[in-house]
Order: structure tokens, then C-alpha cells, then sequence
């Protein structure tokens, strides 16, 4: 069974990757799930709000959607692996370093 993080990570780059598909209320809905359940369990850093990571989700992928139609010279595997890095790395929880 896939956890709440790999499914909000799916959605994020199939949202990023399709431009046809709506960032709409319902796909935020989604987004605002997946991140609530990966909160609970401890995927997403405990200290950030669910409505702020649903906002800002949606922001870097409208972003990456620009990036891709205003830089077509870079590779779309590439920038897609930059998205999901930036992501994975502001919502997990700080590491004791």
C-alpha cells in the first residue's frame, strides 16, 4: 500500500507533467489530503500547516508549468527532478545533523 507521501508526490508530478490537467479545487482538495495524512504520519514536518502546504504545492507547480512553457531548452526529467527534490526537502521533517 502506497503511503500518503508517494501519493502526494504522484499527484504533484502528474499535475506538473500535464498541463491539461486542472489545478482546480478538486486537485488541491487532494493535495490537501494527501498532505494532512502525511502529516499524521510524520512525512511532512509537523510543524507546517496543511492549508500552507496545499497553497504553496499548487504555487511551485504553476511555477514548474511556466518553467517548462519559458525554458523549453531544458530537460523536462530534469526539471521535474528539481521540483520533487525542493519538495521532498522543505516537507520532510529537519534531520538531526
Amino acid at each position: 500500500m502506497e503511503s500518503a507521501w508517494d501519493r502526494l508526490l504522484e499527484l504533484v508530478e502528474q499535475l506538473a507533467t500535464d498541463p491539461a490537467l486542472p489545478l482546480d479545487a478538486a486537485a488541491e482538495g487532494r493535495l490537501a489530503g494527501y498532505a494532512h495524512e502525511a502529516v499524521a504520519d510524520r512525512h511532512i514536518d509537523t510543524e507546517l500547516h496543511v492549508p500552507d502546504v496545499t497553497r504553496w504545492l499548487a504555487g511551485l507547480v504553476t511555477a514548474h508549468r511556466a518553467l517548462r512553457d519559458t525554458h523549453p531548452e531544458v530537460d523536462t526529467d530534469t526539471e521535474l527532478g528539481n521540483l520533487l527534490r525542493i519538495v521532498t526537502r522543505w516537507l520532510h521533517p529537519a534531520r538531526p545533523r
